[in-house]
């Protein structure tokens, strides 16, 4: 094949999907960077998204090439309850009180007021399932990390694309000791 016959990918797929997080807007992504993200989670129902029409945000569960990400096909294997696991909780909150999180985190399993802002949780729900209990309590502009210390899975809110790219080239990074 030719350079002039070669296939280009943008042709097929194109950059045009813009994501807004905290009045920031990330992109354009490609339709199957979009899926990925909906897989890692870095994109939830109410991500507000554009694509045809330039600054028109509106949730990603409402854009009809979308919305098949966010059709509920039953609990997956991840995110049903089961074997219990250890969670490690980081949150920089703005407008919730920390108190309002302690209750979703009751509601969860049984944990711990580590420091100012950071739980441990011991909970037979997925992470998945913990990050949406949470997400649905807190403000847009606040953050979470969930860290599953029994699995060493990483899961966010709202930390915005740039964060989530350095996590993951760090988080399962290979490192090599000194020689």
């Amino acid at each position: 094949m030719s350079h002039e016959e070669a296939l280009h990918l943008g042709d097929i797929d194109p950059p045009r999907w813009r994501v807004k997080v905290n009045d920031r807007v990330y992109g354009p992504y490609t339709l199957g960077q979009m899926q990925t993200f909906r897989r890692e989670r870095r994109i939830g129902p109410n991500t507000l998204v554009e694509t045809e029409k330039p600054d028109v945000f509106r949730p990603a569960s409402t854009h009809k090439a979308l919305s098949f990400l966010f059709e509920e096909t039953g609990a997956k294997a991840s995110d049903a309850a089961g074997d219990p696991a250890n969670y490690l909780i980081v949150a920089q909150l703005d407008e919730t009180l920390p108190i309002q999180l302690v209750e979703v985190l009751n509601s969860l399993g049984k944990f711990a007021d580590v420091m100012p802002r950071v739980w441990a949780l011991r909970s037979a729900y997925g992470q998945g399932q913990i990050r949406d209990c949470l997400q649905a309590a807190i403000g847009p502009d606040e953050q979470v990390m969930i860290a599953n210390a029994t699995t060493g899975r990483l899961a966010w809110l709202n930390l915005g694309p740039d964060a989530d790219a350095h996590i993951q080239r760090i988080w399962d990074a290979e490192i090599k000791p000194d020689a």
